[in-house]
């Protein structure tokens, strides 16, 4: 039933935004956005500078995996042209993941497999393997136990203490490019959760057959998709033309200053420019960064419930993630069809991926561009090999430098390209420009960017907040909100959004994430024994176990002796 004539006003036209506003407008809602930007998209926008010859940037690496139930469903609600949809006209075939060390095969994880060759990938020994699924099935069995308590444990810490060096290190460097953090951050409760969802996601995603092939099914264990060109030509620009027709508003470079709030509801919003907001509904969907801002300016509504966490959620400060592009003048073939890779001996974990592989043919490299190379550093604490520094206190050039030397040390991938192009070493090929995302400012004195981004860590589990606040016409959007998803991801910000009109609207539809029925109940029973202060189920099973076969030999001794 469409709602009787009301309005929403939605602050900030990231994806999380974006949803509200598609969702309020699909229900008859007079909707009005606005973003203290110039473009909509937050952290997935990409830009086409002046000064880069036409080159296309991304601000990072992003991808999207079988368990994007709602950013595919949203997808399909958005046109892209006359014969299809963004879901079904956007979005590339799966790129195969590949872990390239500096010495030794680079390895990538097949689909066809039945199971993740871990032996192969993350340079691991049997004992190795043993203790790395261990700890993976401990943080699979659990519910309270991990949300609680490995969430606050650092996952590469929590594995180093019993994988050796070498498998440690590499397995950790996927955490970046994989979970969307750095390893020195990501916890032990959010890397399992991301790789349960990989591995067991249902239901599956259909895709019509194209250009490269049949109809084919993208469900657990499939690669990650790409767009088929920059992301804001591709996905936003036609999702502001569809709401834009759609009726929804959108008021560009207008940041949110304050709320009027009389101790029951938010009677208006004030705007940086002086422009004051009244609206029946306000979705506050800005980074949490500038939401402690905003709230410090409200202080009434800074010491509610839910509104109180976003001082402690932001307390680790902003994630530096830096993307860079590297443009060649001639092109460069890949042993592989559409192939992203782990330099995972590199101290800044670079990730890099070659655009022309996923991107349409049309699709405009820039001016005397072959290939580009689109790639991140994921992480900003670990000091470089050329200059000694960290991402954290480069400068830009330092940081060109770094990303050059090491890409060139990392053999595998040497390897790869001398495979597909005769022999030709990568050094070999001429590079036209090594550009980073516009928006970075490089110091000695530290990096700052204008959009912090927030990402889980070991300190933010308990601080999450709902969608729900006690304010009932203030209601709140974003991937640092607690969702289903419960990484911080493109999913979690397409469901937290639909969460947020739910909210107002019962009727949004919400999809759910899939957990096995056995993990479920073997979650339940370890619930019990962690609400009674007793060990994991799994440590508990190992020491009977163990009990019973010391009882075993003991008995048998007692025989012998007889």
């Amino acid at each position: 039933m469409t709602s009787p004539a009301r309005t929403v006003a939605v602050y900030g036209a990231g994806i999380a935004g974006l949803t509200a506003a598609h969702e309020f407008s699909r229900r008859g809602w007079t909707v009005t956005v606005y973003e203290a930007k110039t473009e909509a998209g937050g952290f997935f926008r990409s830009a086409r500078g002046t000064g880069d010859h036409a080159m296309p940037s991304e601000y990072s690496w992003h991808g999207m995996g079988p368990w994007y139930h709602n950013v595919f469903d949203l997808m399909r609600q958005i046109p892209f042209d006359e014969q299809g949809s963004v879901y079904d006209r956007a979005l590339s075939r799966p790129i195969d993941f590949g872990v390239a060390p500096d010495v030794g095969t680079a390895e990538f994880d097949d689909p066809a497999d039945r199971v993740i060759d871990v032996r192969r990938m993350f340079r691991m020994t049997r004992v190795d393997r043993v203790w790395w699924m261990r700890l993976m099935v401990k943080e699979w069995t659990a519910n309270r136990r991990s949300s609680e308590r490995y969430a606050t444990r650092n996952a590469a810490a929590e594995w180093g203490k019993r994988l050796s060096a070498e498998a440690s290190s590499t397995w950790s460097a996927c955490f970046g490019p994989w979970i969307g953090s750095d390893w020195t951050r990501v916890s032990l409760h959010q890397a399992g959760q991301f790789f349960l969802k990989q591995l067991t996601s249902k239901p599956s995603h259909q895709h019509a057959a194209d250009s490269e092939g049949p109809a084919w099914t993208h469900g657990a264990r499939s690669g990650w998709l790409l767009l088929r060109g920059p992301s804001s030509e591709f996905w936003f620009d036609r999702w502001i033309q569809h709401l834009t027709t759609a009726g929804v508003s959108f008021h560009w470079e207008q940041a949110l200053h304050h709320f009027d709030y009389d101790g029951t509801t938010i009677t208006a919003a004030h705007l940086e420019s002086g422009e004051r907001v009244e609206a029946d509904v306000h979705v506050f969907a800005t980074n949490p960064f500038a939401a402690v801002e905003i709230l410090d300016r409200t202080p009434a509504l800074a010491r509610l419930d839910q509104l109180c966490l976003f001082k402690p959620l932001t307390a680790d400060g902003p994630h530096v993630q830096v993307s860079f592009r590297i443009a060649f003048g001639e092109p460069i073939a890949w042993p592989r069809a559409r192939c992203a890779v782990v330099v995972s001996d590199s101290e800044f974990d670079l990730t890099i991926f070659a655009e022309e592989q996923a991107w349409s043919a049309g699709v405009d490299l820039g001016d005397g561009v072959a290939s580009l190379w689109t790639g991140t550093s994921c992480v900003s604490s670990v000091p470089g090999r050329v200059h000694g520094l960290p991402v954290a206190h480069c400068t830009k050039q330092q940081f060109i430098d770094e990303v050059h030397a090491q890409l060139l040390r990392c053999g595998s991938l040497d390897a790869l390209i001398r495979e597909a192009n005769h022999g030709r070493s990568l050094a070999s090929f001429p590079i036209v420009r090594i550009e980073v995302w516009h928006e970075w400012t490089f110091s000695h004195d530290g990096i700052t960017g204008s959009d912090p981004k927030w990402v889980n860590s070991t300190h933010t589990q308990p601080f999450q907040p709902t969608q729900a606040t006690p304010v009932p016409n203030l209601v709140l959007a974003g991937a640092h909100t607690r969702t289903a998803a419960d990484v911080w991801s493109i999913e979690g910000a397409v469901e937290s959004g639909r969460r947020a009109a739910q909210l107002i609207e019962p009727d949004v539809t919400v999809i759910a994430q899939h957990k096995p029925a056995a993990l479920r109940r073997l979650g339940r029973i370890d619930d019990r024994l962690y609400r009674h202060g007793l060990p994991h189920l799994l440590d508990v099973l190992t020491a009977a176990v163990s009990v019973g076969l010391l009882a075993a030999i003991a008995r048998r001794c007692t025989r012998r002796r007889r």
